[in-house]
């Protein structure tokens, strides 16, 4: 059995689910790992997540750690914008990667980018295929949930007329420092909405707009819709008291049109404290209208609070082998042979 040589750069949320996946499986070997958090850095990449050792030490120098060797790198680290929110500086962090002849798999949502950043695709693509290896973005969303997963089960259909995909996150434990964005305890009217409604759709609209093309819908209007719901008593969450009247929820639907109808739609909503506040609802249903008439799927358990980032970072474990022994440039999940669990 080939062993792949892994580095994981990134050791947040995703990165620790990667990092006991790695340990696991038999077929994969972890060679580095990168991250820039002071308690983490010199330290063993098990033992900070109270796994067993690896015999790895946590690095903060990427340049460092590019020049070891391994066969891909796994991005696991926070989105970074430029001053006109576009991706660029995470795409020329992952160009650097390909440069030093590193495949690269990420969950940064630099996603069906040959419609929603064509000049940023032909860099990762011509980047990559210069150093004849391989970027594939894949995580749950956008990816496996968003759109994977759906485009799949629309092959079941005789006729696919529309398909709308929902899920949803409880961030009451989540500790990330990107959960700030959502506001949560700021008053309603003093929020950003519309520039937070925006940010969310430029993470999550790639997955709508593959979906529209795997399902032969040519759009001719992208309609982003958002909705802020406020607690209805004071809520809890780890990161502090929430105060009745103040935000505690968003809902954000992004639309792919066709004449006024919705034929790709994605359904998010990011919340706290769902036992309590059960409004807006977190729903994990893919709905594909068509022949036959309707087909609905519930996937439950696709963010548990206890391990919410396992399905994010599994997607990117699996497909190591098919991105570092396929075809080279920039891929997309659905092109690849079906992923499967590693062993």
């Amino acid at each position: 059995m080939k062993q792949y040589k892994v580095i994981i750069w990134g050791l947040g949320n995703v990165g620790r689910a990667a990092v006991r996946m790695v340990q696991s499986k038999e077929s994969l070997k972890l060679v580095g790992a990168v991250d820039t958090d002071p308690k983490k850095i010199g330290k063993d990449s098990g033992e900070i997540f109270d796994f067993e050792k690896t015999g790895v030490t946590v690095e903060d120098d990427i340049d460092k750690v590019l020049d070891m060797d391994a066969d891909v790198v796994l991005d696991y680290t926070p989105l970074v914008r430029d001053e006109k929110g576009g991706f660029t500086p995470s795409a020329n962090d992952i160009v650097k990667v390909l440069n030093a002849g590193k495949n690269v798999i990420t969950t940064l949502p630099i996603y069906y980018s040959q419609v929603t950043t064509p000049d940023l695709y032909k860099m990762i693509d011509d980047a990559a295929k210069k150093n004849n290896v391989s970027y594939l973005p894949t995580g749950l969303l956008p990816g496996a949930y968003a759109s994977y997963i759906p485009t799949v089960l629309a092959g079941l259909m005789g006729q696919v007329d529309s398909i709308t995909v929902q899920s949803g996150e409880d961030d009451q434990h989540n500790y990330s420092s990107w959960v700030k964005v959502f506001g949560y305890g700021m008053d309603p009217e003093k929020f950003p909405q519309d520039k937070l409604k925006m940010g969310i759709a430029s993470y999550y609209v790639s997955g709508v707009y593959e979906m529209g093309a795997r399902l032969g819908f040519k759009f001719d209007d992208m309609k982003i819709e958002h909705e802020c719901y406020t607690a209805p008593e004071d809520l809890h969450p780890i990161f502090g008291t929430v105060k009745k009247g103040t935000i505690s929820g968003h809902k954000f639907t992004m639309s792919g049109m066709v004449n006024g109808e919705r034929k790709a739609s994605l359904i998010y909503v990011h919340k706290i404290c769902n036992d309590v506040a059960p409004n807006p609802p977190i729903k994990n249903n893919i709905h594909i209208e068509g022949i036959p008439k309707a087909l609905d799927i519930s996937i439950d358990g696709l963010m548990p609070l206890d391990e919410s980032y396992v399905t994010s970072a599994a997607p990117s474990v699996n497909v190591i082998p098919q991105v570092v022994e396929g075809a080279k440039g920039f891929l997309q999940a659905l092109d690849l042979k079906v992923v499967t669990p590693l062993h």
